[in-house]
């Protein structure tokens, strides 16, 4: 294969889209439904990963052939993936992709922990990227979920059966909450989404990549309602993740994706999902993990006091697992030291679906794979779901939403964790995340960052602490403020769907004065929806609010300070009673550790909206209702209120308790049952189990003897057959197949009935004899066709009772016997005939051809290397190489030397000697020696000799070649740097410069193509002027005269550039901008007195005349360095009132004299 047909095979490789099928229980019929749809000739690889018994051979692949016409084939070593096949993986083997070959190995897990399709997935994505493809089908466990992730985040496809169809809806069902999951289909519509998907994305990539505008307003779209700005988020992970969203929804034109933002709320929403990728594990580089535990915890440990606090961010956490591993190791380390500082772990991102997962911590069983058992044990626990993370790690993490680009960070912590995120950031959200990160830590605090990633900015503010593991160190210097513009960016575009008032944008100077005024002069407050949501907070409102624990609720009785509940209750229970006046109430409240007396205010605002205000004691407003009750109690209204509540809550708890204990009886009576069943069930398993055993043995057993038999039989390797005592068939070795056309069905039938090819009435009559007699036969048979002479043996088989159960022959194949002579002697005739063909081969080869004795005697020559010494062969055989080739260098001697002591061979040995002929010059020659053995041991040296010297010859003269080409090339390149170097002198529009020193260079390109025709010696004018004029203007307005020309080559690429430029400017502005107008060009051999001239005439005739430039521009500069300075001619210009004269003059051996050819 040469170079260009291997890259082409390793693009198509590299191209070929792969299909992991993975599947368990029920895996048979669904692989069945999905192969039924593939057509003949499909482009399609599909892996299928099944869990397997390793005991037990697969049927899968006769069971599948019969469904598809596709190839299938099991999965051996080394595999290569060709498109248009099925590959099975083997039992007992994991299975793996590398370059498009399948690897196979043995599990490290023991059975039940053993994740097969997971393994195979995650290297799928790692070598096909966007072009691999995972399907999830029927099966119990989660198998997969954590592959299918993988093939998400890097741009991959992945189906899953629908549940409702699955036989088991185990892995369907844990890879659907995953959330990577694409489209959930029915297994036999999957192929046809498969091709379609591929079909749409093949054409939609190009073309949105080039529309930079379209990706501009649909993510334009996303931040408008969801609050997500991904301005300088890289621009290829936005093509790929929308042009797969688009695939996906199978829509191929970009306005109709806007449209479906605009009608589809959710839809952006989704494509958020898709970009933000959302793949992470616990202890994920268990190399950094390890060195973080090591190096940098302890440090962060040492000296700190129980008061103290540890503080640590994890920005983009996604669903927790690396907030929690980040746990886990600080809860080892503080187990070692003495005082057990306070740990805060801060987990943020922007998605929200993630960020629940995180806070309700739980996970598959698959992170048996990520976390080490001992971790498992101690601060998870098991559930039906998989694992939950445990209240000790749950208290020191806090999951919240924010964005690390737009809302303000965290401080004072001692370590940020931020891995793998800036690799999707352009450079400048890079700089901006690194200055966050200075501004977050304290000095000397560390930052991990993932393996992968050395985003702008780090380098400038971090010290490197572990290299190898990404892991830096905060300096010393004061962090600049932190200037958020992402911030900024997006206060204009509020997210949609909060529950919270969208900050003022593009309000009136006058209303931001009063904002202004209001949150710097007015008491704290909150504002209220009509469900007592807080809608809004303003600043100093946090001091009496709180965020509890548990699951979120936004209402304010929730969220005040427990000692301000009560009275917050009951302002809104009054606010919300008829009429709604406006209320206060006096309290005491301890708020950030002090007591305060002070005065909280209701009021019902006209919208429907309310406010609370918390404002000091004395406060108050004329028009509210004092809350005081008189005595100082409680007023009996809001007592009877309370008491009201109570009773109902009473009811509803009474009830509760009553439908539980009926729940608790039913439930308990079931139990009864199902335990009553199960010990049913038990004790006809056991009893199956035995009937099981015992069928397990009879047949091992009789398989053993059947074994046993086979091997028997097939070990002597003769035609035998076993009848019973009728005569019919029984059972036959593979070799009887040689003379009887016996087939499995044939079993029980008659022998007499069987086609054969011996006469089988002879036989039967031999059987027969041998049932009555009990006594071995044996008798002599030959084929029909005479081509075998047998000799049958024939013998009775008895039962255990001594009776004849039947007869058993076998057939002796004698044939050979008889042919070993007429063998020998046709040996004896192909030894004559390769002698011959040996002789033959030294007389007609090519090459020179010699064996010598070992004392460097010719035993023999062929004619060619005799016409190489110049010696009759005659005259070579034994007589000694240095007698008749005195001339040979001394490493021949010492080859043969070496073949002879060795046996080793001495394979293109160069030398030059001049030959015997005395011819003259010196002949170069490639020499071979090798060893000619006769059982084992060197009897003589063979030897092979090639003539190389006109390849020699032919290699210089390339050499010639090259280094004419070398000069060529330079030439043409310092052409090229002088035009872009005039071009960048030029003032005009970059784009106008651009485009025109390309056709500048077009137009040299032309030129170079004709001298490359005619070997770089000469152009004719005529070919020189066609593609500047008539192909590109029309031959009806322009006009030619002259005689049959050829330029050299320099001239040729002068006079091409000049005529370039003389016609763009006619094209603008003279004889060739308009119809009517004429060009004519003349040039002629003149003798100016000075010697001979070639003078070029170009002559346009306009209707209005050509107007002279106002100065010369990069065009009239070119045309002069090449007449003037190239050619060493000269040139004038006559502007008139009828169109414009250009005259060219230059030496006219100048033009024409050519150089000699380097060839």
């Amino acid at each position: 294969m040469d170079g260009s047909t291997a890259g082409q095979a390793e693009d198509r490789d590299a191209r070929t889209v792969i299909v992991g099928v993975g599947a368990s229980a029920g895996g048979l019929e669904a692989f069945q439904d999905l192969f039924s749809r593939l057509q003949v000739g499909h482009r399609i690889a599909m892996v299928l990963v099944q869990h397997l018994d390793p005991d037990h051979e697969s049927l899968l692949q006769d069971l599948l052939r019969k469904r598809t016409e596709t190839p299938v084939q099991t999965i051996t070593q080394d595999m290569e993936v060709e498109p248009g096949n099925i590959y099975l993986i083997p039992p007992g083997q994991a299975l793996t992709i590398e370059d498009g070959i399948l690897r196979l190995a043995g599990f490290d897990s023991p059975r039940g922990q053993r994740r097969p399709i997971d393994v195979f997935f995650e290297s799928l994505a790692r070598d096909r990227g966007d072009r691999a493809v995972g399907i999830v089908l029927s099966g119990t466990g989660s198998d997969g979920s954590n592959g299918i992730k993988a093939i998400k985040a890097a741009g991959g496809l992945v189906f899953a059966q629908d549940p409702g169809q699955s036989r088991y809806d185990g892995m369907p069902k844990s890879a659907i909450a995953t959330g990577a999951v694409d489209l959930i289909l029915r297994t036999e519509e999957m192929v046809d989404a498969l091709a379609d998907f591929f079909d749409r994305k093949s054409g939609l990539e190009p073309a949105i990549e080039s529309d930079r505008e379209f990706i501009d307003k649909v993510f334009k779209h996303v931040r408008y309602h969801t609050g997500h700005d991904f301005t300088h988020y890289k621009h290829s992970t936005l093509m790929r993740r929308l042009s797969l969203r688009m695939s996906v929804l199978g829509i191929t034109s970009p306005t109709d994706y806007v449209k479906r933002l605009i009608q589809d709320r959710d839809e952006a929403r989704r494509l958020i999902h898709d970009v933000l990728i959302n793949v992470t594990g616990f202890f994920r580089d268990p190399e950094a993990w390890d060195r973080l535990r090591t190096a940098v915890l302890p440090q962060i440990l040492k000296g700190r006091g129980r008061d103290e606090e540890v503080r640590i961010w994890v920005p983009g956490c996604s669903s927790g697992q690396e907030a929690y591993t980040m746990a886990m190791l600080l809860s080892e380390e503080l187990s070692r030291v003495s005082a057990h500082p306070q740990v805060v772990i801060f987990g943020t991102d922007i998605d929200d679906e993630a960020l629940a997962q995180a806070r309700r911590g739980v996970y598959p069983a698959s992170i048996i794979d990520e976390v080490p058992p001992n971790y498992l044990q101690s601060y998870f626990v098991p559930t039906a779901e998989g694992y939950e993370v445990g209240k000790a790690l749950r208290n020191m993490v806090r999951f919240s939403y924010q964005s690390l680009i737009k809302d303000p960070p965290f401080s004072k912590l001692d370590l940020v964790s931020c891995r793998n995120l800036t690799i999707y950031f352009e450079p400048k959200l890079q700089k901006i995340a690194a200055s966050v990160f200075h501004y977050a830590l304290n000095p000397g605090g560390f930052l991990m960052l993932g393996l992968s990633e050395n985003p702008t900015g780090v380098a400038e503010r971090f010290e490197e602490f572990e290299p190898t593991t990404r892991i830096f160190r905060r300096d010393n210097q004061l962090s600049r403020p932190l200037d958020l513009p992402m911030g900024r960016l997006s206060q204009g575009l509020p997210r949609m769907g909060s529950d919270m008032t969208p900050p003022l944008s593009g309000a009136t100077p006058r209303a931001m004065v009063e904002r202004a005024i209001l949150e710097r002069h007015v008491p704290p407050y909150v504002v209220l929806n009509s469900s007592n949501a807080v809608s809004y907070a303003s600043p100093g409102a946090e001091d009496y609010l709180r965020v509890p624990s548990g699951e979120q609720r936004y209402d304010l009785v929730s969220l005040a300070v427990e000692s301000l509940a009560s009275a917050v209750r009951r302002v809104l229970n009054h606010l919300d009673g008829e009429p709604a006046d406006p209320a206060s109430v006096e309290v005491t409240a301890e708020i950030r550790g002090e007591l305060r007396r002070m005065v909280l205010t209701a009021r019902r605002l006209p919208s429907g909206e309310k406010y609370l205000l918390f404002d000091h004691a004395g406060a108050g407003d004329a028009e509210t209702v004092i809350l005081t009750p008189a005595g100082g109690g409680w007023d009996d209204g809001y007592v009877r209120s309370l008491e009201s509540e109570l009773d109902d809550a009473r009811q509803t708890i009474r009830s509760t308790v009553e439908e539980l204990e009926t729940s608790n009886e039913e439930l308990k009576s079931s139990n009864e049952e199902m335990m009553s069943m199960n010990e049913e069930l038990q004790s006809s398993n056991e009893e199956l189990s035995t009937i099981n055993e015992e069928l397990q043995t009879n047949i091992a057993q009789l398989n053993a003897v059947n074994g046993d038999l086979a091997g028997f039989l097939e070990s002597t390797g003769l035609p035998t057959v076993f009848l019973d005592d009728a005569l019919n068939l029984r059972r036959f070795t593979p070799r009887a197949l040689d003379f009887f056309r016996f087939a499995d069905s044939d079993l029980g039938r008659p022998l007499e009935d069987i086609a054969a090819m011996v006469p089988t009435d002879d036989l039967l009559e031999g059987c027969r004899a041998a049932l009555l007699t009990g006594q071995l036969d044996e008798m002599e048979l030959s084929t029909h066709d005479g081509s075998h002479n047998l000799i049958a043996r024939i013998a009775p088989s008895r039962h255990e009772t001594g009776s004849a159960s039947g007869v058993v022959f076998t057939l002796v194949d004698v044939t050979d016997l008889r042919s070993y002579a007429s063998e020998a002697v046709t040996a004896r005739e192909e030894a004559q005939r390769r002698l011959q063909e040996v002789e033959e081969l030294y007389r007609a080869s090519p090459i020179g051809m010699a064996l010598f004795d070992l004392e460097h005697r010719f035993l023999r020559v062929n004619h060619t290397l005799a016409q190489l010494t110049g010696i009759p062969a005659e005259a070579h055989v034994g007589a000694r190489l240095e007698t008749v080739f005195p001339q040979a260098p001394e490493e021949v001697g010492a080859a043969l030397e070496r073949v002879a002591r060795d046996g080793t061979s001495v394979i293109g040995m160069e030398m030059e000697a001049p030959p015997l002929s005395g011819d003259g010059g010196v002949r170069s020659w490639i020499v071979d020696f090798y060893p000619v053995t006769d059982e084992g041991r060197i009897n003589s040296i063979g030897c092979n000799v090639r003539d190389i010297s006109e390849l020699r010859a032919t290699e210089d003269q390339l050499r010639r070649i090259m280094l004419e080409l070398q000069h060529r090339v330079k030439n043409m390149l310092a052409n090229v740097k002088a035009l872009i170097n005039r071009a960048k002198r030029d003032r005009r529009d970059p784009q106008l410069v651009l485009r025109t020193l390309s056709e500048r260079i077009d137009s040299m390109a032309r030129t170079h193509g004709l001298l490359t025709a005619e070997n770089w010696q000469s152009t004719r004018i005529t070919e020189l002027l066609r593609p500047e004029l008539h192909d590109v203007y029309g031959a009806e307005t322009i006009s030619t005269h002259g005689p049959d020309l050829r330029l050299n080559a320099r001239a040729s690429l002068a006079i091409g550039l000049t005529v370039h430029e003389l016609a763009t400017n006619a094209a603008k502005y003279g004889a060739l901008s308009e119809k009517g107008e004429h060009l004519d060009i003349r040039w002629m051999r003149v003798d100016d007195g000075e010697g001979d001239q070639l003078r070029l005439v170009w002559t346009e005739t306009t209707k209005g005349g050509v107007e002279p430039p106002d100065g010369n521009g990069f065009g009239t500069t070119l045309i002069h360095a090449m007449i003037e300075g190239t050619l060493e001619g000269r040139i004038a210009f006559d502007w008139n009132d009828t169109g414009l004269t250009c005259t060219i003059e230059m030496p006219y051996d100048n033009a024409t004299r050519i150089a000699p050819s380097p060839v």
